[in-house]
């Protein structure tokens, strides 16, 4: 009998042991904001300190980190510079990294017999992660990146058995470190609806991830049908086809609501790559709603690649409306949407690039209109669309 209390005092001490671990993790918030930091070397434009960001951005996002194959860690651009990362750990607030493999044929060679071996490869990874992070302490998460299929990917039947030891590994090593995936929602819906490799299955590794970042900043081409729209509408539902896993069987719908598309008077296309067909599939791939986060682009889309990030800002929109006539965005009334739609679908959302957003209030709808247009439909509130704000609603 007292063998048995004991065992159960014991257990008991462990389960408290692994939540006080858990609350201990830091969290992206509701509302997280990429930052490039640098604009003025970048891009010739002034650059955002990380002080004058705005306040109701809950966590920065570092994009990004990689760990080549001898286990080192490097910056994403290929710089060995890790100075822009240093700037952003003295602000107060919390900073997560987007980091990973290059390629997911990398991810293959890491990930090739974990299960098998003890998870000698994430091992020897974890090793080379904590000579960095000791020397970066106020990095509080992690936001996993690159395991999307590609043309080159081969079959990996085992590949979430050895992903699952891969994040277990990470997680005894950093227990108070948070574990997110960041993934590609136009992947997502693909794959999804035709899948031709074996890919992630999150039933079985969503115990060992703190969150899903889901990235709908490339989700349509910027053409004309999407030019007023926004590049990720909200849409319709398609009806999914949930007892054949993988498969959609029926086509997108067309609508004008506003509440549906996130905007007013516009014509939705007919598209499999709506917010809400993704948030379906998000559920029948049992990725959970409370994981979730909506990463939306914070600055234009142009209909080719030959206008740089650096000159498609939304201040260029408001100060040059025949140069920017081709480009994709989308009024007020459709971010506050998306904040709402965040709301309802997810924990929370994240931007990208905060520092492309008017800080400078060239548009006259004070700094930052989308960011907080889509903070605000989260929280509830409404947008006010005054004249002030006619250079962003354009027709």
């Amino acid at each position: 009998m007292f063998f048995y209390e004991s065992l159960l005092l014991l257990s008991n001490i462990l389960i408290v042991t692994v939540h006080t671990q858990s609350e201990n993790r830091s969290s992206l918030g509701i509302s997280s904001c990429s930052y490039i930091g640098g604009l003025q070397a970048e891009c010739g434009i002034p650059d955002v300190s990380i002080a004058d960001i705005p306040y109701g951005c809950t966590a920065i996002i570092f994009d990004g980190l990689y760990m080549d194959l001898t286990n080192n860690v490097n910056k994403a651009s290929g710089d060995d510079s890790f100075d822009k990362l240093d700037v952003i750990l003295k602000s107060s607030k919390d900073v997560f990294v987007v980091y990973g493999h290059a390629t997911q044929e990398e991810w293959t060679q890491v990930l090739a017999c974990e299960a098998c071996n003890n998870g000698t490869n994430s091992q020897n990874e974890m090793k080379g992660l904590k000579y960095f992070l000791d020397q970066r302490p106020g990095i509080k998460g992690l936001l996993i990146t690159n395991l999307e299929l590609d043309e080159n990917s081969v079959d990996f039947p085992e590949y979430s058995e050895n992903f699952k030891v891969y994040l277990d590994t990470m997680r005894s090593n950093f227990p108070d470190l948070a574990i997110g995936l960041f993934l590609i929602g136009k992947f997502i819906v693909d794959q999804y609806t035709n899948p031709k490799l074996t890919w992630l299955n999150f039933t079985i590794i969503d115990q060992s991830v703190d969150s899903y970042v889901i990235s709908v900043v490339t989700f349509n081409d910027c053409t004309d049908e999407f030019r007023l729209l926004g590049t990720a509408p909200i849409g319709l539902s398609n009806s999914l086809n949930t007892t054949s896993l993988g498969h959609s069987n029926s086509s997108s719908t067309v609508s004008t609501n506003s509440s549906s598309t996130g905007s007013t008077n516009l014509t939705m296309p007919v598209t499999n790559y709506t917010l809400s067909n993704l948030k379906d599939i998000l559920a029948d791939l049992s990725i959970p709603q409370n994981k979730t986060y909506y990463r939306y682009r914070m600055h234009p889309l142009t209909p080719d690649d030959s206008i740089s990030t650096c000159n498609s800002t939304l201040a260029q929109i408001c100060s040059n409306e025949t140069d920017s006539s081709s480009w994709c965005y989308e009024n007020l009334d459709s971010f506050n949407a998306k904040g709402q739609f965040a709301k309802d679908n997810g924990a929370g959302f994240m931007v990208t690039f905060i520092e492309l957003n008017d800080p400078e209030n060239n548009c006259k709808c004070k700094p930052y209109p989308w960011f907080n247009a889509i903070l605000d439909g989260f929280n509830g509130k409404s947008v006010n669309t005054t004249k002030e704000c006619a250079l962003l609603n354009r027709s």
